[in-house]
């Protein structure tokens, strides 16, 4: 697709001031862009499957930056505090924007990012192809819960979108706890990406807050959570458990040997939730995927 404009990829940089969108807008191969980084001093970098790559383009100035979050908050920064507490602003479809640069603290608490050193535009993206890879493992039976895992940026919130459409498109109820808004993107109560017909979708607080109320009211037979990455999501997990409804997730590791290893996932584990993993890896520049069962933890 080179020379050839990319809608999605149009869309992600809309939050860039007008002179470096339309310097990237001629980009070659935004098709395959994963994510845009912008680092004070340096040229625009692009990451693909293939890895990271630096554009001939100017470099970045800290009054870029500036300017970037104040276009990515709509010039209302106040009204993104909490993401940027945590370090990113999800912009409308999904794209998110993470933050890099002198953490500002409160009573021990990161409050924000002030001094912007960099900034990472991650370009979201639906993939359907991926179906056709993951079909087989879903299957037609009574959804059953699975994790994903993979190194960051591999591709984990993708696959979760595609396994979250197949299911519901078999007729299961799938609730999606969206803390970030990265899954469905809603805009005026509307996914913008395709989680299949039978989707419920509740955005805007913490996945433990979604669980408990989507298993209250919307009764899922799958309830779908992007990143586990503290206590407070191992929560969210057990409550499904508890409540006899199957659970897809993702962690970052690079497989089960290595998901066993950390502290946090060992507990996520002895849940006995989750039936097996599907690990993302890349080989020759192209995403592979594999399942590996999960053998109960002892206590």
């Amino acid at each position: 697709m080179d020379g050839a404009r990319d809608k999605v990829f149009a869309q992600a940089i809309g939050c860039l001031t007008p002179l470096r969108a339309a310097q990237l807008a001629a980009l070659p191969g935004q098709d395959t862009v994963e994510e845009l980084r912008l680092r004070a001093g340096r040229p625009p970098a692009v990451k693909t499957a293939a890895g990271e790559r630096e554009t001939g383009l100017a470099p970045v100035t800290p009054q870029e930056l500036r300017e970037v979050v104040s276009r990515a908050a709509r010039y209302s920064v106040h009204s993104y505090a909490e993401s940027m507490k945590q370090g990113f602003i999800t912009l409308a479809g999904g794209h998110r924007l993470g933050l890099c640069g002198t953490a500002t603290s409160e009573n021990g608490q990161v409050v924000g990012v002030r001094m912007l050193s960099s900034v990472n535009l991650r370009v979201a993206r639906q993939h359907r192809q991926i179906g056709g890879e993951i079909a087989g493992w879903i299957g037609t039976a009574r959804p059953r819960s699975v994790l994903v895992l993979s190194p960051p940026g591999y591709g984990k919130t993708t696959l979760l979108r595609e396994w979250i459409r197949l299911t519901a498109e078999q007729g299961w109820t799938v609730a999606v706890a969206d803390e970030r808004s990265e899954l469905a993107a809603l805009a005026d109560g509307v996914p913008q990406f395709d989680l299949g017909r039978c989707t419920d979708v509740l955005e805007g607080c913490t996945k433990k807050q979604a669980a408990l109320m989507l298993l209250k009211t919307m009764s899922p037979a799958l309830l779908a959570l992007d990143e586990i990455t503290a206590p407070e999501d191992v929560e969210a997990v057990s409550l499904c458990a508890h409540c006899g409804t199957a659970v897809l997730a993702s962690a970052h590791a690079e497989g089960v040997r290595d998901l066993r290893g950390r502290t946090l996932y060992r507990a996520l584990l002895e849940l006995g939730v989750f039936d097996c993993a599907v690990v993302i890896g890349c080989q020759n520049g192209r995403r592979t995927y594999r399942m590996e069962e999960l053998e109960e933890t002892p206590c």
